[in-house]
């Protein structure tokens, strides 16, 4: 340690020596910050030296110190009070500043440019870093769930590595209903595997006005993410977490001797193939068994400085989370670095960079599927069932499955399966180890630009803007048993290439001109970007009579270890590419910041792969209009307690590609046959067209109307926001409509739908403080009534997910919300038979026509609440989200015809001849259309509360002493208690797209307890 001490010591004084050698005298600066009315200390107060981004923030106390040039200016500012300016001439300075409620000069980031809060007349929400830091998560749509107002967050699964799927405003699109990303003014496909540490601030663009400046990509809502910038003389951090996981909830499943009962009493299952393989004592909790505690681990270290004329930021992370799912087959490590600089070249010339490398390794595990899921193997497994045998005691029909190499196992012995049933699920440890499923990808990224300032007014900026991945992935399959009579003999090996390039140039300028209580701000645009992939897959497969390989061996089960007599497959190897072109503008006006009014236009434009010359150019027109009443006259008397009150109205088209891409609109022409046209073996190849084309094909087009309102009361201390929103979108690109009898042609896509989005965005927020104790509570509250309002004539309905079974779970239908569960009504049970009973109509037969409508998977209300408090030095958070009104379809049984493990719903209470007034149906009758029916659908709403952390900051005296300049440690409860009724895995993992609300057995969410550090120097 003292070593330690002197080497730092040693460090600072050599670095004071060096900067002394180019900059003038500096002195330490401290004090305390105070409320000049009522003289308690205020905190978060930005302490900055003027011209530079040298800055402090007073302490809970009030206290800051800075070190600063002898002479130099210090600004104090802080929301809702007067700015201060003080000569940096003593070493301490207090200050009292005064409230001014008419003061809300917060920006807020918004496309191309900066805007005061108090000046937005569109729907914007944000999300600054103070929510996304410290917590668990390890993507930015984790942080971003429950945060805001206006998104819902929906996930097809929770395994490491994975990315929650967010939509704002609801679904926009029969396609893709994904946002559209910009990332320090870079379009980006997402956030990839960016550290949520390194952003600054995120910002929802909401509505058609606010999002139309990105025109043809913004039909599904806009998030802008801002990374941070460096600041301060020079300051090194280190972050650090550790969590443990486990699994959050289980579900109820038949024990061994109700799986015994039931299966007997379908006639599936007879005592004496019990009696053969049930030792009358084994009761297996599989869930216990495959879902083990686990780690996760992130280490994060910062560089970042600054002054008057540049500033940087350095930072690198390592991600290593290691899943529930025993063994090392479900991990995610992930690499993350990122660079951001400026410098002022000359007053009029500033150059920046901002810069991401992100390297990513996944393994994961089957799921979501029939055949492939080992999570819905642990479902499924009985519990009779041993998780091994012994080498020494297998059964004889194992043994000679053993013999022919089938059988996998561990060090525990064999692993059991359950050959003596009628299924086609297997132990879910043989499902792990008959495969290997690896992805790597590497991603660069970045934006280069400069800011050109000839005069005051105006600005010019260039800005070039690349995205270079390269992804590759792996598979091997091994030899297995799945059950007594179906064995895999075969290995096989899939390898995956993908590289996808993309680059923009954007140009604009940027002009601000106050004319006495008139301002005016103009910006004008213009960009083109191009993207590129290229892929290739190849694969070997052996077959039951040669396996393929050698060896069972990871070092040898690679493509070219592979027999001659394998089967072969290559694809890809073309490359694709998509050019856009835009033009841009947009116009703001304000009259004595009272009267705001602003309009855009964005003309944009794609090249032929992806819309017909005639109908490749969109438009899309924008206006919104702000009212703040408050500073009207006529609203003095309300001066003492209401600070803001602004009224606000926008409207605005955006579009969408999601559905548009690879020729999709041309016609085509196919290989039919070939033709001996003249004498002898002279044969001809034929072609004849097989699509007809579309070129009146065009952009999917959202036209939004937004009424707001935002208030604020008490010193700022009473926050409300409100909106009501009007999305429609219309020209819905439709596949599959039936094809002209008269042309024989099959169809192309054509625009024939439209779709509804109605509801109400609310945020209300509360912060004070009493002496050294601060506190306050956020929420947030969105609803949404989604409506599918045309569908071309030909289409009754669009077909959405279906499994093994051929049921098809969800569909697309006029005046039915998008991609509603689908099947029959169940009613109950028929006392005198046990069978389920339906609605069967006015026939009273049940037939296919009797499906339709039985829950839908698009949620009517979603909220988040956050609770704050601190004193001390002492911090708590408590964050919750929810959802209500939302339906769930368990699709866990998947077959009739086959013995599995289920939930005990289905046994609890189940109608047999001595239990004739049971609720649940009759074993082994109409199970089809059973599992076809409402029975089967849940109330999904839930209510998680995903944070409890508590910390605690050291303070500045004792940190002097060991010359640190931040010390917090803290823990936390993620994802630790959920409320619930619904009886699956995880309701927050319930599918998404055509499968919302469909749970095919994801991987749930862990929950946590997690302890970090965070450590400046």
């Amino acid at each position: 340690m003292r070593l330690f001490k002197k080497s730092l010591s040693l460090f600072l004084a050599l670095s004071l020596a060096c900067m002394g050698a180019y900059a003038q005298e500096k002195i330490s600066v401290s004090g305390s910050v105070t409320d000049a009315g009522t003289g308690e200390p205020l905190i978060a107060v930005g302490v900055v030296q003027q011209g530079t981004t040298n800055g402090a923030v007073t302490a809970l106390n009030g206290d800051y110190t800075i070190v600063v040039p002898k002479g130099a200016t210090l600004v104090f500012s802080s929301i809702d009070y007067e700015t201060v300016e003080v000569m940096a001439d003593r070493n301490v300075i207090d200050i009292a500043l005064k409230q001014d409620v008419n003061m809300l000069e917060e920006t807020v980031v918004i496309g191309y440019g900066v805007q005061k809060k108090s000046s937005l007349t569109g729907a914007v929400s944000s999300v600054k870093n103070v929510d996304l830091q410290a917590r668990g998560v390890t993507n930015v749509n984790q942080a971003l769930s429950g945060k805001t107002s206006g998104i819902q967050s929906f996930s097809t699964t929770a395994a490491p590595g994975s990315t929650p799927n967010v939509q704002v405003r609801g679904i926009g699109s029969n396609g893709s209903s994904a946002p559209l990303y910009v990332i320090d003014g870079r379009i980006a496909s997402g956030t990839g595997a960016l550290n949520p540490n390194d952003i600054e601030s995120i910002e929802v663009l909401k509505d058609g006005a606010s999002a139309a400046i990105y025109g043809a990509s913004a039909g599904n809502g806009v998030i802008l993410i801002t990374t941070k910038k460096g600041q301060g003389d020079g300051t090194l951090t280190y972050d650090f977490q550790l969590a443990s996981q486990s699994l959050g909830r289980k579900p109820k499943v038949m024990n061994a001797e109700q799986f015994i009962d039931y299966w007997t009493d379908a006639g599936s299952l007879t005592l004496a193939t019990v009696y053969n393989n049930w030792d009358g004592k084994t009761n297996t909790d599989w869930f216990d068994l495959v879902f083990v505690p686990s780690f996760q681990q992130k280490h994060s270290l910062t560089f970042q400085g600054g002054n008057e004329r540049g500033q940087f930021y350095v930072s690198g992370s390592y991600l290593n989370n290691n899943g529930m799912f025993v063994g090392d087959s479900d991990t995610y490590k992930a690499y993350t670095a990122l660079v951001n600089a400026s410098y002022q070249i000359k007053p009029w010339l500033e150059v920046g960079t901002s810069n991401t490398l992100e390297y990513s390794v996944t393994r994961a595990i089957g799921e979501g599927g029939a055949l492939t899921n080992t999570v819905l193997d642990v479902i499924a497994m009985p519990t009779m069932l041993k998780p091994y045998y012994s080498y020494n005691e297998l059964p004889a029909s194992m043994q000679s499955m053993a013999d022919q190499g089938v059988l996998r196992g561990d060090e525990n012995g064999y692993y059991g399966t359950p050959y003596f049933l009628s299924t086609n699920k297997t132990n879910p440890l043989v499902m792990r180890d008959a495969s290997t499923n690896e992805s790597r990808n590497l991603s660069v990224s970045g934006t280069f630009y400069a800011n050109l300032k000839p005069w005051n007014w105006l600005t010019f900026t260039s800005r070039l803007s690349y995205a270079f991945n390269a992804a590759e992935s792996y598979s091997a399959s091994h030899p297995y048993l799945e059950t007594f009579a179906f064995y895999h003999k075969e290995m096989g090996v899939t390898s995956i290439q993908a590289n996808n390039n993309y680059w923009q140039w954007e140009n604009f300028a940027t002009a601000a001109k106050t004319f006495g209580n008139h301002s005016l701000t103009a910006m004008l645009g213009q960009s083109f970007s191009e993207s590129r992939s290229y892929s290739t897959t190849a694969g070997v497969t052996g077959t039951q009579d040669d396996p393929g390989f050698a060896y069972d061996d990871p070092n040898f089960l690679y493509i070219a270890y592979a027999n001659s007599t394998v089967n072969k497959t290559v694809g890809g190897g073309e490359p694709s590419y998509g050019r856009k072109i835009a033009y841009f503008g947009r116009l703001n006006y304000d009259y004595k910041n009272k009267y705001l009014l602003q309009a855009s236009l964005r003309a944009d434009a794609a090249d032929s792969s992806i819309l017909p010359l005639d109908s490749r150019w969109g438009f899309f027109p924008a206006a919104s209009a702000g009212w703040v009443v408050s500073k009207e006259p006529f609203m003095q008397w309300s001066r003492g307690w209401l600070d803001q009150l602004k009224l606000r109205a926008s409207w605005g088209q955006n579009g969408s590609l999601a559905s548009l891409g690879g020729y999709s609109y041309s016609r085509t022409l196919s290989k039919s046959g070939h033709y001996a046209f003249s004498e002898g073996l002279d044969y001809t190849y034929a072609y004849a067209p097989t699509v007809l084309g579309n070129d009146q094909l065009k952009w999917e087009t959202s036209e939004q109307l937004d009424l707001g309102i935002d208030l604020s009361f008490l010193g700022n201390r009473l926050t409300l926001n409100a909106d009501w929103y009007r999305k429609e979108t219309r020209d819905l690109i439709i596949s599959g409509v039936t094809k002209t009898y008269t042309s024989g042609f099959n169809p192309s896509p054509i625009n024939a739908g439209s779709m509804l989005n109605t509801g109400v965005e609310l945020e209300l927020g509360w912060q004070d403080h009493i002496g050294d104790f601060s506190y306050g509570v956020r929420g947030n509250l969105t609803t949404l009534t989604n409506r599918v309002t045309k569908v071309h004539e030909n289409m009754n309905q669009i077909a959405g997910a279906s499994l093994l079974n051929g049921h098809t779970f969800t569909m697309f239908e006029k005046d039915m919300p998008a991609w509603y569960l689908y099947g029959y009504k169940y009613l109950g049970v028929d006392q005198e038979t046990g069978a389920p009973l339906f609605d069967t109509g006015k026939d009273g037969i049940l037939g296919p026509e009797d499906m339709g409508y039985i829950g839908k998977g698009i949620p009517d209300l979603t909220y988040g609440i956050t609770l704050n408090a601190a004193w001390k030095g002492i911090d708590l958070v408590v964050f919750g989200s929810g959802v209500q009104g939302v339906d769930i379809f368990n699709a866990y049984d998947l077959n009739p015809e086959y013995v599995y493990n289920k939930l005990s719903y289905v046994n609890e209470d189940r109608w047999t001849p001595s239990n004739s007034t049971g609720s649940k149906p009759r074993v082994g009758v109409m199970q089809d259309q059973l599992l076809n029916s409402s029975f089967y659908v849940f109330d999904g709403s839930y209510f998680k509360i995903k944070q409890i952390q508590l910390g605690y900051t050291f303070p500045q005296t004792l940190l002097s002493k060991i010359k640190f300049t931040n010390l917090r440690l803290y823990a936390s409860l993620e994802d630790f208690f959920t409320f619930t009724k619904y009886i699956g895995l995880d309701p927050e993992v319930s599918g998404f797209g055509t499968s919302t609300g469909v749970d095919y057995g994801y991987y749930p969410n862990a929950k946590k307890v997690l302890f970090g550090l965070n450590v400046t120097f």
